[in-house]
């Protein structure tokens, strides 16, 4: 059985993203699935649980870490290494080395069977990253990798020549939850149903979702998690409904119910190399899907309206159910993306 050690920045009992949802899609082709979870500190130990079939999540604990300092991380990369071989039996000759987590770059110093990068974040600029520092993880991985996977053109564009020769443009895509029967596209004389889903973080545009808000024809849903003094105003607004973080289930639910889905990001550097899961599901469950008209989302052949002032709401609105949605049959699904991801390794190491 091909084996494969996926080292993620994200929890796998976290809302499903790429990352867990390659790793899945991994599993049931036939591939043997060691998920590590984000490293926690304090500690010296290894514990692992079955989620699925193929699929076991390895939370590694180790005496301390340090993302911002590569030397401090390198140490505790070995660390990881150590528990992964003597408490998870883990072996490298014939372990395929996935890595989503830069940060943990060091591993891939290693020789392994192969090596996947999977580049699907603008790295070192999130609030409050030490840019050099993860530039530092990533020149190691573009080095070391038998492949480099991008989730964005923008992402790709940017790889070093030697990265870019050995790499492969993979979107992100949609589960399978989220398709089924669509929700007629009338509203008639109701308010039309918005949702914003995901995380409303420093990259969300709060003050414009708080002006979709302000149309008396708005009812706003809001699925996930979010911080700042804007959200937390926008989430006291009386046409604002707050559903909090859902799972797959209640969010595939939920959208199915609702008529437009928002994309609020903020015109900011970390955006342009972002390729929103989110996009993919608002359209599998049939909703338009409305952005304000940035760069990075005019590039998004998914959205049907660009809104950037009251006015242009307006417009949108007096519009809605006259703009075609893409057939199902169009949107990505995550088994094909990571049929073109193995695909593209197999060329590589056959080279």
């Amino acid at each position: 059985m091909n084996r494969v050690l996926f080292v993620s920045p994200v929890a796998f009992s976290g809302l499903q993203q790429r990352h867990q949802s390659l790793a899945s899609e991994l599993a049931k082709i036939g591939w043997q699935v060691n998920f590590v979870d984000p490293l926690e500190t304090g500690g010296f130990s290894c514990r692992t649980e079955a989620a699925g079939q193929n699929i076991e999540v390895v939370k590694l604990r180790v005496p301390f870490k340090g993302v911002e300092w590569p030397a401090i991380q390198t140490i505790c990369g070995k660390f990881a290494l150590r528990l992964l071989k003597t408490k998870a039996g883990m072996t490298r000759h014939n372990t395929l080395l996935w890595i989503g987590e830069p940060s943990l770059a060091c591993l891939a110093t290693h020789k392994w069977r192969a090596i996947v990068y999977d580049r699907c974040d603008l790295h070192g600029s999130f609030p409050g990253q030490n840019k050099r520092a993860w530039q530092k993880y990533e020149e190691t991985l573009f080095n070391r990798s038998t492949l480099v996977s991008c989730s964005h053109a923008y992402l790709q564009q940017r790889l070093p020549e030697h990265a870019r020769k050995k790499s492969v443009l993979v979107g992100n895509a949609c589960a399978e939850i989220f398709f089924g029967e669509r929700r007629p596209q009338s509203a008639g004389d109701r308010r039309l149903k918005m949702v914003s889903a995901g995380a409303h973080h420093e990259w969300s545009d709060a003050k414009w979702l708080a002006m979709m808000c302000e149309h008396d024809k708005v009812e706003l849903h809001l699925a996930g998690t979010g911080r700042g003094v804007d959200y937390e105003s926008l989430r006291r607004n009386p046409r604002v409904i707050d559903h909090g973080r859902l799972n797959s289930c209640d969010l595939a639910r939920l959208l199915k119910t609702c008529d437009v889905g928002l994309i609020a990001f903020k015109d900011i550097e970390l955006i342009n190399g972002v390729d929103p899961v989110k996009a993919y599901e608002y359209a599998a469950s049939g909703l338009e899907i409305w952005a304000p008209p940035i760069n990075a989302m005019r590039s998004n052949s998914l959205v049907s309206s660009y809104v950037s002032s009251t006015a242009e709401l307006d417009q949108a609105i007096r519009g809605f159910a006259t703009r075609s949605l893409p057939p199902a049959e169009s949107i990505a699904r995550w088994p094909g993306r990571l049929q073109t991801i193995l695909d593209r390794l197999t060329v590589l190491q056959s080279d």
